[in-house]
C-alpha cells in the first residue's frame, strides 16, 4: 500500500505565510505606481499608528506627571508645632498672567537644614527668586515686561529642575522673603516635601474632554486605516491576473493581494513610529487645562504597543481577505462587479442606541469618577461614533435612490445622471471613503461644543456683564484699618473704572455664646452669621437695595447655600473666635430694630457673597472684626484687557499674599482657546488625511473606468460633462456625511454638556471652518482627478489585445 505523496506546496499554515511573503515582495518591488500605492497606504497607517501610540503614551505622561507633583507637595507640621534648624515656612501665592496660571510659593528656612523644593539645590534666600524655565524665558520677553513688574527688586538665582514641575510650560516660582510669620493663617510650617501617593484626581469637566477628544481622533484614524488597506492600482490587478494565467487559484491570489496589505501595515508602523518620535517634542509644549507632559513622560505603553503591533497587520490581511471576497481575478483580468446588495436598516441604529444608552446614566446623575465610568463614556462614545459610519451607507443609498427617481433626478443634467448613476452602482466605495470625514467631523464638534458649554458655564456670568475683579487680604495681611488705603490704591490702577472696599468677617448669637461658656451649647452649634461692613456704593453691588443710607443695616438671606441672617433686635458678638486668638475681648452689637430684609442680586463679582448682615460704616466699626478679610470690588474698563495685570501687581507689592480673583468673558475663553485651536487644527489635518483616501479612490475608479470614459469620449461627450459628473460624485457623499456629523456632533455635544451641567452653546465659526474645509477638500479631490480623467479620455483607450 503506497502512502499518499504530500502536498508540494506544504501545509496550509506554510502556503499561507508563503503567499503573504509574496505579495510583501511584490508591494516593495513592484515598480514606481507600486512603490507609490505602497507608499501612500504606509502613510495612512502610519498616521494612525502615530496617534495610537500618542493615546498608549497618556496613561505614563499622567503617572509621571501626578508623581512629580506628589514630590512637591508640603507636608505640614500643624499649627502648634515649633522651628526648628529642619523647619520651612511655606506660604503659596498662586496668580495668574493673562490666560495662563502662575503658581508660587514664599518661602523661610528656620535653620541651615531646612528641607529643600524638588527641583531646587538650596532654599532661595530673601530676595531671591527661584523660577520655571518657562517663566524665565517669559520674565525675559517683551511679553512678559508686565509680570516682570510683579517682582520687583527681586533677583533670578535659580532654575527649577524637571523634577519639580508637572510639565514644561508651568509657570512657577520659589520666592525667600524674611517677613514670614507661622501666626499668620496662610503660612505653614514643614519639615518635608512630598506626600504619600494618592489617587489622581482631575475635575470632570477635564477628564471628559479628554476621553471624548481621544476617542474623537481615534475613531475616524481607525476608520481611515481600514480604508487604506483596501487601495488597490491597475498594476496589482495584472499581476493577480497573471498569477491566475500561470495556474494560481482564487484563494491563492486573495493571500498575495492580503500580503501587500500585510507589507503596507509594515510600513506604516514604521512610518507611525517615526512620526511619533520626531511629534513629540513639539507635542510637549501644548497645555490642555494646565496639563501637558514632558517628552521623556511620553513613553507609549509596552502592552499597548504589543497589542498595536500584532493587532495592526492582522487587521490588515482580515480586510484585505475580505475586500476580495467580492473581487472576481480571471486570468484575462479583475472584475469587481457584483450586484448591489440591499443594505438592512434594522442593525444599524443599534450602535447609536446602545452609545446613548451606556451614557444616559451619567446624563441623567452626572459625571462619575472611576475606571468603570470613564469605560463607559469611551465606549458609549464609540458606539455614538461608529453608528454614524454604519448609517451612513444606507443613508447614502437611499438618498441616490431618491434622487435616480424623483423629480430631480429627471431635471437634472448629463453630468448629474452619470454621477448618480455611478453612485448607484458603487456606493459602497464612496460611503467608505466619506465615512471617515463624517466621523471626524461629528466627533470635533461633539468636543467643541463641550468646550463652547464649559466656556460659558464656567463663568456663572451671562454674556456681556462688566468685567469685576476683587482683591482679597486678610486682616494680617491689610487690616480693617487700612482698608480704605487699599481700595484708593487699587482704585487708581490703569483701566479701573470704580473700586468699591469692603471688609467681611463673622458673628455668632450672643445667647449660644453665653450658652458655650456654660457648656451646654455644644450639641447645637449653628452656622455663625455672615458680616459685611462697606458704604451703600458696594452694598448695591452685591445686593437689591431701594434706599441707602449711611446707618443702614440689611438682612439678606439665600436659600440656595442655607447660611442664617439674624433678627432685627438679636444681639450679637462679633468674631469670637478671631478675637480670642488676637487676645482681645470680642465686642457685643445689637442689629438694629430698624434693619430692613433684601435679597442678593444674581450677578456676583467672582468669589463674594451676599448673604447675613450688610452693615454700613456708621452703623458698625469694622475693627471689632478681628479676623476679618478686607475685599476691594473692581469694575474694568472693558477696552483694557491688562487691567487685571496692573492690578495683581499692585496687590502683589502691597503684600505678597494677597490674592486677587478676575472674571472676563474673553479670559474664559482665551483659556480654553489654546485648546479648541488644537483640537480644530488636529480634526483638520484628519479631514486633509481623509481627502487624500478619497483622491486615490477617486483616482483608482477612473482607472477601472478608463475604456468607458474612452468610449464616452469617441462619442463626442464633452469634457466639461465629465469633470462636472466627477464633482458630483465627490459631492452628494460629503454633503450627506457633513449633514450627518453636524447633527450627531450636536446631538452628543448635548449629552456631554448635561453629564457636566454646562449650558448649550454651540462654537458655529468652529463648525463652519469643519465643514468649510471639507468643501475644500471636496474641490482639492476633483481638481486633481481631471488631469487623469483628460489623460483617460482617448480614443486610443478603446484599443485591445
Amino acid at each position: 500500500m503506497s502512502t499518499p505523496m504530500p502536498d508540494p506546496r506544504g501545509r496550509p499554515a506554510v502556503r499561507f505565510c508563503r503567499d503573504l511573503a509574496m505579495g510583501a515582495r511584490f508591494a516593495v518591488t513592484g515598480g514606481r505606481r507600486g512603490w507609490l500605492r505602497t507608499a501612500l497606504t504606509a502613510l495612512g497607517v502610519g498616521l494612525g499608528v502615530a496617534v495610537l501610540l500618542l493615546a498608549a503614551a497618556l496613561p505614563n505622561a499622567v503617572t509621571a506627571a501626578k508623581h512629580r507633583s506628589d514630590a512637591r507637595t508640603i507636608v505640614s507640621e500643624g499649627e502648634d508645632s515649633r522651628p526648628t534648624d529642619r523647619t520651612l515656612l511655606v506660604a503659596s501665592v498662586d496668580s495668574g498672567y493673562r490666560d495662563r496660571t502662575v503658581s508660587g510659593r514664599v518661602v523661610r528656612a528656620e535653620g541651615p537644614h531646612a528641607p529643600v523644593p524638588p527641583g531646587l539645590s538650596r532654599v532661595p534666600g530673601p530676595g531671591e527668586l527661584a523660577v520655571s524655565p518657562a517663566l524665565a524665558d517669559l520674565l525675559a520677553s517683551p511679553d512678559g515686561a508686565l509680570l516682570k513688574e510683579r517682582f520687583p527688586h527681586l533677583r533670578i538665582t535659580a532654575r527649577i529642575g524637571d523634577e519639580g514641575l508637572t510639565y514644561p510650560g508651568e509657570l512657577l516660582y520659589y520666592q525667600g522673603s524674611d517677613a514670614l510669620r507661622h501666626s499668620a493663617g496662610d503660612v505653614e510650617r514643614v519639615t518635608e516635601f512630598g506626600a504619600p501617593d494618592s489617587p489622581f484626581e482631575l475635575e470632570p469637566l477635564v477628564v471628559l474632554a479628554i476621553l471624548v477628544g481621544c476617542v474623537a481622533l481615534l475613531v475616524p484614524v481607525a476608520v481611515f486605516v481600514a480604508t487604506a488597506v483596501r487601495l488597490g492600482g491597475e498594476r496589482r490587478d495584472l499581476r493577480l491576473a497573471a498569477l491566475r494565467l500561470v495556474g494560481a487559484d482564487r484563494a491563492t491570489t486573495r493571500r498575495i493581494a492580503a500580503g501587500e496589505a500585510l507589507a503596507g501595515s509594515l510600513l506604516g508602523l514604521l512610518t507611525g513610529t517615526a512620526i511619533f518620535l520626531a511629534a513629540r517634542i513639539p507635542l510637549c509644549s501644548l497645555t490642555l487645562f494646565d496639563l501637558g507632559a514632558f517628552p521623556s513622560d511620553l513613553v507609549p505603553d509596552p502592552a499597548l504597543t504589543a497589542v498595536i503591533a500584532l493587532a495592526l497587520p492582522v487587521c490588515a490581511v482580515g480586510i484585505a481577505l475580505f475586500t476580495m471576497r467580492r473581487v472576481t481575478v480571471e486570468p484575462l483580468g479583475v472584475t469587481r462587479k457584483a450586484p448591489p446588495l440591499r443594505r438592512r436598516l434594522w442593525w444599524r441604529p443599534l450602535l447609536p442606541a446602545t452609545g446613548v444608552a451606556l451614557l444616559l446614566p451619567q446624563v441623567i446623575g452626572g459625571l462619575r469618577s472611576g475606571d468603570a465610568a470613564g469605560a463607559q463614556v469611551i465606549v458609549g462614545v464609540s458606539l455614538l461614533l461608529l453608528g454614524v459610519a454604519a448609517f451612513l451607507p444606507w443613508l447614502l443609498d437611499a438618498v441616490v435612490t431618491w434622487l435616480g427617481r424623483g423629480s430631480l433626478g429627471r431635471r437634472g443634467g448629463q453630468s448629474w445622471h452619470l454621477a448618480v448613476r455611478r453612485l448607484q452602482l458603487t456606493s459602497g466605495t464612496a460611503s467608505r471613503s466619506i465615512s471617515g470625514i463624517t466621523v471626524a467631523v461629528a466627533g470635533a464638534i461633539a468636543v467643541q461644543v463641550l468646550l463652547s458649554g464649559a466656556a460659558g458655564g464656567l463663568s456663572g456670568t451671562p454674556q456681556g456683564s462688566p468685567r469685576w475683579a476683587v482683591a482679597n487680604a486678610w486682616e494680617a495681611t491689610a487690616p480693617a484699618a487700612r482698608a480704605h488705603r487699599m481700595e484708593a490704591r487699587l482704585g487708581a490702577a490703569e483701566g479701573v473704572r470704580a473700586a468699591h472696599g469692603l471688609i467681611s468677617g463673622y458673628a455668632d448669637s450672643a445667647r449660644h455664646q453665653r450658652a458655650v461658656a456654660h457648656g451646654y451649647g455644644q450639641d447645637d452649634d449653628p452656622d455663625p452669621y455672615p458680616v459685611t461692613v462697606a458704604d451703600c456704593a458696594a452694598l448695591r453691588v452685591l445686593a437689591r437695595l431701594t434706599d441707602c443710607s449711611d446707618g443702614d443695616v440689611f438682612l439678606v438671606k439665600d436659600s440656595t447655600d442655607g447660611l442664617r441672617a439674624p433678627r432685627p433686635g438679636e444681639r450679637l458678638v462679633l468674631d469670637p473666635l478671631g478675637s480670642e486668638e488676637a487676645g482681645h475681648r470680642p465686642a457685643t452689637w445689637t442689629v438694629p430694630a430698624t434693619a430692613r430684609h433684601t435679597v442678593p442680586r444674581r450677578e456676583l463679582p467672582p468669589g463674594l457673597g451676599a448673604n447675613g448682615l450688610l452693615a454700613t460704616p456708621k452703623a458698625l466699626d469694622a475693627t471689632h472684626l478681628h479676623d476679618s478679610s478686607v475685599d476691594v470690588m473692581l469694575r474694568l474698563a472693558p477696552d483694557r484687557p491688562d487691567a487685571v495685570e496692573h492690578l495683581r501687581n499692585i496687590a502683589a507689592q502691597a503684600d505678597i499674599r494677597a490674592q486677587l480673583f478676575a472674571f472676563d468673558d474673553s479670559d474664559t475663553a482665551e483659556g480654553l482657546a489654546t485648546p479648541r485651536r488644537a483640537l480644530a487644527a488636529g480634526a483638520v489635518a484628519v479631514l486633509l488625511l481623509i481627502g487624500a483616501g478619497l483622491l486615490i479612490t477617486t483616482l483608482e475608479q477612473l482607472q477601472e473606468r478608463a475604456r468607458l470614459l474612452s468610449a464616452l469620449d469617441a462619442l463626442g461627450t464633452p469634457r466639461t460633462v465629465l469633470g462636472l459628473s466627477v464633482l458630483w460624485q465627490t459631492t452628494i457623499p460629503v454633503a450627506l456625511g457633513l449633514t450627518l456629523a453636524v447633527g450627531c456632533g450636536l446631538g452628543l455635544g448635548t449629552l456631554l454638556l448635561h453629564m457636566v451641567d454646562r449650558p448649550l452653546l454651540p462654537d458655529w465659526p468652529t463648525i463652519l471652518t469643519l465643514t468649510g474645509t471639507a468643501a475644500v477638500v471636496i474641490m482639492g479631490v476633483t481638481a486633481l482627478s481631471l488631469p487623469l480623467l483628460w489623460r483617460l479620455m482617448r480614443p486610443e483607450g478603446l484599443r485591445t489585445e
